[in-house]
């Protein structure tokens, strides 16, 4: 039996070899030559959007490489055929097809060799290479015949496919305009937020500081903090390209300012790290003209001498607060056209991406005296930095003498889109979770995670690519927010947050605590933000034990009744891998109810209970149940009295965000889940009695009921008392 399978076997091979020699034999130069051309333009442009993106960029090392190719494969069609007594270029020319395509493929889909990416790769390596065996066949060898026909059409028509789907934007699957039917948001409150909305009534002058320009500008050593790999093809051209070492960076930035502003709110602001041949300072001007035109200088860094290297950040924070001290210097010299126009005591910072996370290490040398690597390394800063804004961050990529940086008693802002795809996880609260209050003073850290935006659009320079290259392709830009609309978002939160942390204008506060109040004056998408002020009073972080029924306030107890999961775990904002913070985990079926009763009666007057909430539940969501999160928070007092409130009726909270930022999301119908905290705060006074008075100066128990089923993440449970009449804390 083994016998015969083997000569039919054999037989059916032979009879595939025939066929295939017979209609296609021949074609080999062609498959070759579009193997090798393919590849050498896919490096090409790899190569060449880091180090040359210029046209003649992407053409010559395109041109190099293809000669490289041809070299190569030359050489070992020669050596096999010594050896084996066949060249094989065909096969190795496909393999080399396959190895460019596929490279291709998982780098623009971000992630690893997944099945989709062995699937997409092989239908794109087979239509190719039927596409240049074909139309050999068809016009050089005049083999026309219903094979060579056939193959040739379904060749055509597959590349077109192809063609379409890599070089236009891509799908929109809508899924921000079906959340966004899901809710009703609350008026807007346009007397409040009406000036942001537009320009401001200064007129605005730019200059530009450093060699050569209106403010000359020294240089600073950063070699104690960074270095140039100079033995790595990207650290020798790195000091290729400048013409200065780390031991004299330039000091170079440019700043909007009011025409007739003096002692204004100062934001210094640094971007992060990409190609070093764009000048990336210059992307904020949107920002920056904006802002002076409501009266603030903003100082946009020039950090390039940081770009493209590893272990930087340090550096990066070293080198803004040496921008910091050179802008104050200008504004004591009384023949600087910047004189007078800071407010040296009322200065925020603001970084994107690597510059984002850059601002809370700033924030940290500031206050040190000594270099956390090196204590013989003086720092002597202490400038007045009120207020720090972090545009999309890493985190943790520098950490001070092995710790993650944790801060006090600072304001923070936090602006994220869920669509990035360069940093594609809410790594920045990891540090919005490192930031804590004292009670001393007034403070307000904000988050604020936003459908359809991306990482690139905060910059001008950067766009609606978060990639670059040939692995761009693969990105769906269809649904992003447009480049106006982030940016508009972002320019209206920085001011509000200007506003309130460094002038003391509470007018819009609510944006940074209550966006939906103002979301008729937002552009539409979904936002989820989270906050805290230092006059937070906390009951339950889920931090302090593994024990579930135990709180952070002692005598405080946890219940949870109805549930098929019940734990408290790593949020993972940053990744799986990383540590950074603790919430708890609910899943039920019919209904659940989660307490908290109180070791001593709690005075809940002139409060609100506030939490942060997150939906889980993404079984529902593919399921195409779409559902706002809700439940009922029961409040009972000393003598059993009870008063309750809606969630649903203080904030909208969606459901668990699903996100497709590739083409291949759409195609094999997959997406990455997004999760981030909202916070929600009912007022004391909203909650309804039932029957009996209630008495909020004696609360018992705080229950969160859920009817039907769901999944949900809690966290940061306490009281946020009422900001109207309260006398500022010593």
């Amino acid at each position: 039996m083994t016998n015969v399978l083997t000569r039919r076997g054999g037989a059916l091979l032979e009879r595939c070899r025939r066929w295939f020699s017979h209609y296609f034999a021949g074609a080999e130069p062609a498959l070759c030559q579009m193997a090798l051309a393919i590849s050498a333009l896919v490096a090409g442009v790899t190569l060449a959007s880091t180090y040359w993106p210029q046209p003649w960029g992407y053409a010559c090392l395109s041109a190099a490489l293809l000669a490289l190719l041809e070299l190569g494969l030359w050489l070992a069609r020669k050596l096999l055929k010594r050896l084996l007594g066949h060249g094989l270029g065909w096969l190795m020319a496909l393999g080399i097809l396959l190895a460019a395509v596929s490279d291709t493929v998982k780098r623009g889909a971000g992630e690893g060799w997944t099945w989709r990416v062995w699937v997409f790769s092989a239908l794109v390596t087979a239509a190719l290479w039927l596409l240049a065996g074909s139309w050999w066949s068809l016009l050089r060898r005049r083999v026309v015949a219903p094979v060579t026909v056939c193959a040739g059409v379904l060749s055509l028509g597959m590349t077109a496919l192809l063609a379409a789907f890599l070089f236009t934007d891509g799908f929109d699957d809508h899924i921000i305009r079906r959340y966004l039917d899901l809710s009703s948001n609350r008026e807007a409150r346009e007397e409040a937020l009406e000036p942001s909305l537009t320009d401001g009534p200064y007129e605005v002058l730019t200059l530009d500081y450093g060699p050569g320009e209106a403010l000359e500008a020294g240089t600073v050593s950063l070699t104690r903090y960074m270095s140039r790999d100079t033995d790595s093809l990207t650290g020798s051209y790195v000091d290729a390209y400048w013409d200065y070492d780390l031991s004299r960076v330039p000091l170079r930035g440019r700043v909007w300012y009011p025409a007739e502003g003096e002692s204004c709110p100062v934001l210094f602001i640094a971007h992060g790290n990409h190609e070093i041949t764009t000048e990336s300072y210059l992307g904020y001007a949107y920002l920056g003209e904006y802002l002076a035109s409501h009266g603030y200088v903003v100082v946009s860094v020039d950090q390039n001498a940081c770009n493209m290297l590893t272990g930087e950040n340090d550096g990066r924070a070293v080198l803004l607060l040496e921008h910091i001290g050179l802008l104050l210097e200008y504004n004591e010299e009384q023949d600087s056209p910047l004189y007078g126009r800071l407010d040296s005591d009322s200065i925020a910072i603001a970084g994107h991406s690597r510059g984002g996370e850059m601002v809370a290490t700033a924030y940290l040398f500031n206050g040190l005296d000594q270099y956390p690597e090196n204590g013989s390394v003086d720092f002597d800063y202490h400038y007045s930095i009120k207020s720090l804004i972090a545009i999309a961050p890493t985190v943790d990529q520098y950490k001070p003498a092995d710790h993650s940086v944790e801060l006090e008693d600072v304001n923070y802002l936090l602006l994220h889109g869920a669509a990035d795809r360069d940093v594609s996880n809410f790594q920045g609260m990891v540090q919005y979770e490192d930031i804590s209050f004292t009670g001393r003073g007034d403070y307000l850290k904000s988050a604020l995670y936003i459908a359809g935006a991306n990482h690139g659009q905060f910059n001008s320079l950067w766009g609606a690519y978060d990639q670059s290259g040939p692995f761009s392709r693969l990105l769906n830009t269809e649904g992003l927010l447009s480049e106006a609309d982030q940016q508009f978002i972002a320019q209206i939160f920085i001011k509000v947050f200007l506003d309130v942390t460094l002038r003391g204008n509470e007018s819009c506060r609510d944006l940074l605590t209550d966006w939906d109040s103002c979301a008729g004056q937002l552009p539409d998408t979904v936002y989820v933000q989270c906050w805290e002020s230092s006059r937070f009073s906390l009951l339950a972080d889920f931090e302090e034990d593994a024990d579930l029924s135990t709180a952070s306030v002692e005598g405080v107890t946890l219940e949870a009744v109805g549930t098929s999961l019940w734990t408290e775990e790593l949020m993972g904002f940053a990744g799986s891998d990383r540590e950074d913070t603790h919430a708890l985990r609910l899943r039920w079926r019919g209904g659940a109810t989660y307490r908290l009763t109180m070791g001593e009666a709690l005075d809940m007057t002139g409060a609100s209970l506030a939490f942060d909430i997150c939906d889980l539940d993404s079984d529902a969501v593919e399921a195409g149940d779409l559902s706002l999160v809700d439940g009922e928070v029961v409040l009972t007092d000393a003598d059993g009295n009870t008063a309750s409130a809606r969630i649903s009726d203080f904030a909208t909270v969606y459901p668990i965000l699903p996100v497709r930022t590739d083409k291949l999301d759409f195609l094999f119908d997959t997406c990455v889940y997004k999760k981030a905290m909202a916070t929600v705060a009912i007022p004391a006074a909203a909650f309804a009695a039932e029957g009996e008075a209630f008495d909020l100066e004696a609360v018992a128990e705080i229950a969160f009921r859920f009817e039907e089923g769901g999944e949900i993440a809690l966290d940061n449970i306490g009281l946020e008392p009422a900001r109207e009449g309260m006398e500022e804390n010593a």
